[in-house]
């Protein structure tokens, strides 16, 4: 790794900032850093671990590190909690002409930061694939099918799909197309992908650029998780049909209503429990979406 140094020429002093937004990770933070902190890429870097109104560790983690790797820094984002918050304050805090964003409770593969680096000499936007099998044990890594390691998501195929935890950007992509909306939360990468295909913005995926993604596995956890991501689906549903793209059909997710009902029998068991809340919880987070938005889409 290379130190950058500002000049009239270049107004961001180096050539990428990893963005880390964190909120109550201290179980998993020391993980993320380890993988992350002693990567090499050929142009300068950093890391902004964003506290996030933190009530554990965390805070106090991520200065240890910053203490023992020079190009790591913590800042804070003490006005109001959220996601789409903390990643705001971490890019309006970098130093980087690039930006990189990867979570707290995941961990990035080797090569990482050279693989995002390299793309975004490229590359306007950039994600890679979430692997799931090496944090997560095999039945609850099937729950919910594997990720391409090939190519983006779509929504639906109507636009290809970021990962807003596996994500490069240019800062002009950013300036252009706004920060995350806390009114998506739950589907805010998927509303922010839709203002990228609005705009011509080309989602590139990087096949090196690896995220071991983490997923919960208590039923509790998982329905509110489950609730959250359905909650706003709705709505962007609304509002992808008036953007003038064909929206899905109102009763896409009826086969995981079917579903539940076929594996009732799943709840006498710990695995069953916990597959069968994560389903639930985002059907409900749809019926609950439906209702309070007034747009069906179950």
């Amino acid at each position: 790794m290379t130190n950058g140094s500002a000049t009239e020429a270049e107004p961001y002093p180096i050539d990428l900032t990893v963005v880390i937004p964190a909120n109550d990770v201290g179980t998993t933070l020391s993980a993320q850093l380890d993988a992350l902190a002693p990567q090499q890429w050929a142009g300068s870097w950093e890391i902004v671990v964003v506290d996030n109104r933190s009530t554990d560790d965390t805070r106090a983690i991520a200065r240890d590190y910053a203490g023992r790797w020079d190009h790591v820094r913590v800042v804070d984002a003490p006005d109001r909690p959220g996601l789409c918050h903390a990643r705001a304050i971490g890019i309006s805090s970098a130093r980087g002409a690039a930006i990189a964003i990867c979570d707290g409770d995941d961990v990035v593969a080797d090569g990482w930061v050279r693989a995002m680096g390299d793309a975004l000499r490229d590359h306007p936007v950039v994600t890679g694939p979430l692997e799931v099998d090496w944090l997560n044990p095999r039945w609850l890594a099937e729950t919910r099918g594997r990720p391409s390691a090939t190519e983006a998501g779509t929504w639906f195929g109507l636009f290809p799909l970021v990962s807003g935890g596996n994500l490069g950007l240019h800062r002009s992509v950013w300036n252009a197309v706004g920060e995350f909306d806390d009114a998506y939360l739950g589907a805010e990468d998927a509303e922010w992908s839709l203002r990228l295909a609005r705009a011509g913005i080309t989602v590139h995926f990087a096949p090196d650029a690896v995220l071991h993604y983490r997923y919960r596995a208590e039923p509790d956890v998982l329905w509110r998780q489950g609730n959250r991501y359905g909650l706003n689906r709705p709505r962007l549903r609304r509002r992808i049909a008036a953007a003038g793209y064909p929206p899905p059909s109102r009763f896409a997710g009826w086969r995981s209503w079917a579903w539940l009902v076929a594996h009732l029998p799943g709840l006498r068991t710990k695995h069953g429990r916990a597959r069968w809340s994560w389903v639930a919880g985002v059907r409900i987070g749809h019926l609950r979406g439906s209702l309070r938005d007034r747009t069906l889409f179950l």
